[in-house]
């Protein structure tokens, strides 16, 4: 298998048909038909479903398409590299809960120190970026448990203690648990939605009315202001707070959760990413 192959394969499947990804390419159609007939040849399976007007992938197909991105981003970026090998590339992903970490001054001051460091910054769930270290999308994860740790290296930081955030006019200076909260709404990050709703079930035998769920802790606080509920995040997430909704830590360690630094096993960081990677350790 070639890497052209695979370059007319994604072309293919990004145009949806052979003869529009034949124009694309500037070659002629039945050429690039054999190509794809010899890429499913290869593999031993049906890439894609052909029809008469657009072709349909198999999931082989979705999977191969996926593949061949990765490889052809890696391939793309290593040769971006080579071209400018004095300027160095932190490639890091972040989840929303963890943002304010790299608001801190010592990694500001980083960035200015280092003004011809290319930074490469990809935000999601923290299941996404496992993904995407594996894929050598990132090399370093900044996430946070609870999460499968049995793929990657991991090196945990500081405990970090939720908090209750909402109007001034429900909470309170001694609701600092989450008991406190049984008879209003909740807005809560979707990934912590079991963690709540176990503890409170089985510790505290009641049933958390969590109204909204969402994917982003700065979502999260958008809501509480908005609509007048609570929302329970991780404490770290406080620099998004806006001066008009009040904030209690809450007292419940079983709802602690840990932010951590995930890399690749076996594979040693890029120097510009482990003296990144030390300044969380270090101040931690």
């Amino acid at each position: 298998m070639e890497l052209k192959q695979m370059r007319y394969y994604v072309t293919i499947v990004e145009e949806g048909t052979i003869s529009q990804a034949a124009k694309k390419l500037n070659m002629a159609q039945p050429p690039l038909s054999v190509q794809l007939k010899s890429l499913e040849e290869e593999l031993g399976v049906e890439l894609v479903i052909r029809g008469r007007r657009k072709l349909t992938l198999t999931e082989a197909g979705k999977l191969f398409y996926k593949r061949c991105q990765q490889v052809l981003n890696l391939i793309d970026l290593s040769v971006n590299e080579m071209k400018d090998i004095k300027k160095q590339t932190l490639r890091i992903g972040i989840t929303s809960s963890n943002s304010a970490l790299i608001q801190q001054k010592h990694i500001l001051l980083f960035m200015r120190n280092h003004p011809n460091l290319n930074v490469r910054i990809k935000e999601g769930p923290t299941t996404e970026m496992i993904e995407l270290l594996l894929a050598h999308d990132i090399d370093l994860g900044i996430v946070r448990t609870p999460f499968d740790a049995s793929r990657v290296n991991v090196n945990y930081l500081s405990i970090d203690p939720m908090v209750a955030v909402g109007p001034a006019s429900i909470v309170k200076d001694d609701m600092d648990h989450i008991s406190d909260y049984r008879d209003y709404p909740l807005i809560v990050h979707r990934r912590y939605t079991s963690l709540i709703s176990d503890y409170c079930l089985n510790a505290m035998q009641f049933t958390p009315n969590i109204h909204i769920q969402s994917d982003d802790c700065r979502t999260s606080l958008i809501w509480a202001e908005t609509l007048g509920g609570v929302a329970i995040i991780p404490k770290t997430a406080l620099t998004f707070v806006h001066p008009n909704i009040k904030t209690v830590i809450l007292k419940d360690k079983e709802l602690y959760t840990s932010v951590a630094l995930i890399s690749r096993r076996q594979e040693d960081l890029p120097l510009v990413t482990e003296e990144f990677m030390h300044l969380f350790t270090e101040s931690d």
